[in-house]
Order: structure tokens, then C-alpha cells, then sequence
């Protein structure tokens, strides 16, 4: 199988990108904006849904992170399922979840209800992120792949961009009902478009047999002309395997996936102890309601700009990690001056406005590095894995953030404690490798020998 990936990909990135990978494209940002909706609307609906129930704002916590616990059953166990069988019939599985739920949430009356709900719903937005970058990965030109699955994962904070706006439009209006009623039916609406157009993934189409009928329907939209040569004995032999996550941790690939998953836990910290309660900080430093969710939708669109530059620039560099490295840092010194300057309404917009656009920016491009960093056929399990394990490090950022609230600490202590997993983030991710460029590394120190051994081990490294 992977020297028929290897040519698919060759002649891809020769080829213009075709108006069905454009078409691929807008459908994958359609569907996360709808995911990115559904995962940040709690934190802008729980100062109004805190003072219908008459509860304190901490007292959401626990449903904060029965959400996450969600999200990470989610990219833990359905990812597998994908790459074992089919994305396609997995990701719409996981929008009909996800969409339903929230509209159950309507009727939701009491914290074990919306605790209930959401932690439901996790599952399906945790299966559906990962799979629809691993799926945008397959079908993105080489040259352009890293800037594509960005933009395709944009529409997760564009969605939660999103909700700032119909938080602010309708809860006066019509309730806090409305905004969960919105996030459902999106998602009902688009379904139809992604069962007709999305394809399977590339891995899966190569295991029917020849002559790959359903692969060869969907080249004639990419690809005329195309023929996938036949697989190599050792290829068929490796398609054996189906524990997908053990190969996460074979042909020198245990040490960088565990400073991946490691960067992912400590950063998606930092990202849902932002999400969940910037809008309630916000409040805290004498914002009105309306301007502190459109102030944290600032935050996400922000998040979106940040990684449109990062991917364009990132797909010109051969060591991203150093790209990524420095983005955290740069994310931590701006959140301690969110802190800082907390009751200075002009700098706290433009310190909001620079830490979402590191963070959200960072942590969307190291998704997209992930997505890449894997070979073809365990890519889906490759980021759910990564974004799973990095989901016990956002069930704790709002554990975190509950405890500091309940502190009664300042808020710009808040802030400066936050800012600390964004330091440990960048200095994990620093030193990932690929097994290419582990192999390649030692050999620049022998240049006067093996120099064919290290050229065809750097031929690798264009993927990462």
C-alpha cells in the first residue's frame, strides 16, 4: 500500500488542485465550524444559564469537563474506527451525535441533565475533528497539505467565533435555548452535502480489490488518468495489522509521540481554561455580558488568523517544531498580559486579540503538524490519540479554573498561572523528531562517509 500512496501523492502535488479538493475543503470547514459551535457554546450561554438556574458560575465546572471527557472517549476510540472502517461512515456518524445532542439541550433543567448531554455530545465532536483533518490530509497536495488541513481546522474557532456572535444576538432576544438550538439544527442541515460529497480515505479505498472501483471514481474528480500501481508484498503484509495505535509506537515513532502527546496535553490546558471562562474573567474586569462574549469571539477569530499565517509560513519550513516553539512562548507572555491588564478596557482587546491568535493559531498548526507527522494509514488514530491525551489536559483547565474563581485570587494572578503550560509546551515540542531526521541528524556529523544513506533518509522530511 505505501508505494501506491507514494504515487497518488507524486502525482498530486503535480497537478493543480481541482475544484473537488476546493469543494473537499469548504465542506471540512463547514462541518468543524458546526463542531467549533457546538464544543465553545457553553461557556458563552453559563452567565445567563447560571443566573435562570440561580446557581454560581463555578458550579458549571463539573459540566465543562464531563464535556471533555467526551471529547476524549471521543478522539480515543472513534479515531480507531476510522482508520479501520472508513472515515466517511465515522464522521457522519459522529456529526448525527453531535447534532442531536444539542438539541436535546433545550430541554436540559438541571445540572445532571446538561452534564448528561454534553458529555454525549463530547463523543461526537471528539471523533469528528481529528477524522475530518486526517481526511483533508489525504487528499491535500504535498506542497500545500500543512496550509489546507489549517484551514480546514480554522472552522473549529470560526465556529466558536460563532457562537460569541448568536450568544450576543439571541439570548436577550430568545433565551439561552436559542443558541443550542442553533448549534443542532447547522449540523442537521449540512449532513445531506457531507454523505453525498465527502470521500473515503485514501488507505481505505486501496484495500478493495483491483481494479479500485470506488478509488477510481473519485481520481476522475482529482486525479484523470491515474492508475494506482500494484502493492508491494511487504505493503499487503503490513495492511495485516489492525491495532492501529501500536503503530504509533513502532519504526522510531514512541519518542515523538509521546512529546506530542505530552505538548498537547499541557497546551489544550491553557486553550479550554481560556475558552470556558475568558468570558466570565471578562465580567469579572467590569465588561458588560454582550461585550465579554463578543471580546472572547475576538479571541477565537484571532485563533483563525494566527493559524492561516502560521500554516502558509509553515509549509516553507523544514523544522515546523521551531515555528511552533516559538508561537507558545509568544502565547504565554500575551496571556500574562491579558492578566495584566485586565481593567484597561483598549490594551485588554489588543492583549485578547494577540494571545488568540498565538494560541488558538498555535494550537490549530501543531493539530494540522500531527495530522501530517503520521504515515497514511494510522493518520486518524495518530491525531485522535494525540488530541485525546490532550483532552485530560483540558478536562483539567477548567477543574483549574473553577479552583482559582473559587480562590477568590486576582485576575491577573489568574492569568500569570495559566501562562505556565504554554512554557512547558514549547519546550516539549522543540525537541520532536521525525524517525527521518533522527536517522539523518547523527549522519551530518559523518558527511565524509554515508552521504547516500543520509540523503535517502532526509527524502522523508518533506512530510513533516
Amino acid at each position: 500500500m505505501h508505494n501506491q500512496i507514494a504515487s497518488f501523492r507524486t502525482a498530486l502535488d503535480a497537478r493543480p488542485v481541482s475544484r473537488y479538493q476546493w469543494l473537499l475543503l469548504l465542506l471540512l470547514v463547514l462541518l468543524l465550524v458546526t463542531d467549533g459551535y457546538d464544543a465553545q457554546v457553553l461557556g458563552y450561554v453559563i452567565p445567563s444559564l447560571a443566573q435562570d438556574w440561580g446557581l454560581e458560575k463555578a458550579a458549571f465546572g463539573p459540566v465543562f469537563s464531563a464535556n471533555l471527557l467526551g471529547l476524549t472517549l471521543g478522539s480515543l476510540a472513534v479515531t480507531p474506527l476510522a482508520d479501520r472502517f472508513g472515515v466517511h461512515r465515522v464522521l457522519l456518524c459522529c456529526v448525527l451525535l453531535y447534532s442531536s445532542l444539542t438539541v436535546l439541550m433545550v430541554f436540559a433543567n438541571s445540572l445532571n441533565s446538561l452534564m448528561l448531554a454534553r458529555f454525549v455530545c463530547g463523543i461526537g465532536m471528539g471523533g469528528a475533528m481529528p477524522s475530518a483533518m486526517a481526511l483533508m490530509s489525504e487528499y491535500a497536495p504535498p506542497r500545500l497539505r500543512t496550509l489546507m488541513v489549517t484551514l480546514a481546522a480554522c472552522g473549529f474557532s470560526l465556529g466558536g467565533a460563532a457562537g460569541g456572535f448568536v450568544a450576543a444576538g439571541f439570548i436577550d432576544s430568545f433565551g439561552w435555548q436559542a443558541v443550542f438550538l442553533a448549534g443542532g439544527i447547522a449540523p442537521l442541515l449540512l449532513f445531506p452535502f457531507l454523505a453525498l460529497y465527502l470521500p473515503e480515505s485514501l488507505p481505505r479505498l486501496l484495500r478493495d480489490a483491483p481494479p479500485y472501483a470506488r478509488l477510481l471514481k473519485l481520481t476522475t474528480k482529482m486525479l484523470p488518468g491515474w492508475q494506482p500501481p500494484a502493492a508491494s508484498v511487504q505493503a499487503m503484509e503490513e495492511n495485516q495489522n489492525k491495532f492501529t495505535v501500536v503503530a504509533l509506537f513502532r519504526d522510531g515513532y514512541a519518542r515523538p509521540t509521546l512529546l506530542i502527546w505530552s505538548t498537547f496535553f499541557v497546551s489544550l490546558i491553557l486553550l479550554y481554561f481560556m475558552i470556558s471562562w475568558l468570558p466570565s474573567l471578562l465580567l469579572e474586569s467590569g465588561l458588560a455580558l454582550n461585550q465579554a462574549n463578543l471580546v472572547t469571539s475576538m479571541f477565537l477569530f484571532a485563533g483563525t488568523l494566527g493559524a492561516v499565517f502560521m500554516a502558509w509560513f509553515a509549509d516553507r519550513l523544514k523544522r515546523k517544531v521551531r515555528l511552533l516553539s516559538a508561537v507558545l512562548l509568544a502565547a504565554a507572555v500575551f496571556t500574562v498580559l491579558v492578566g495584566l491588564n485586565h481593567d484597561n478596557p483598549r490594551w485588554l482587546v489588543v492583549c485578547v486579540f494577540a494571545a488568540g491568535f498565538c494560541i488558538i493559531g498555535g494550537q490549530l498548526t501543531l493539530n494540522a503538524f500531527t495530522s501530517n507527522f503520521y504515515p497514511a494509514q494510522v493518520r486518524a488514530t495518530g491525531t485522535g490519540w494525540a488530541l485525546g491525551v490532550g483532552r485530560f489536559g483540558s478536562i483539567l483547565g477548567p477543574l483549574f479554573g473553577s479552583l482559582l474563581l473559587a480562590m477568590h485570587l486576582p485576575v491577573e494572578q489568574i492569568f500569570f498561572f495559566c501562562a505556565i503550560p504554554a512554557v512547558l509546551a514549547a519546550l516539549l515540542i522543540i525537541q520532536v523528531r521525525s524517525p527521518a531526521e533522527a536517522v539523518s541528524a547523527p549522519m551530518t556529523t559523518q558527511e565524509a562517509g554515508g552521504s547516500g544513506v543520509q540523503s535517502g533518509a532526509s527524502a522523508g522530511l518533506d512530510r513533516h
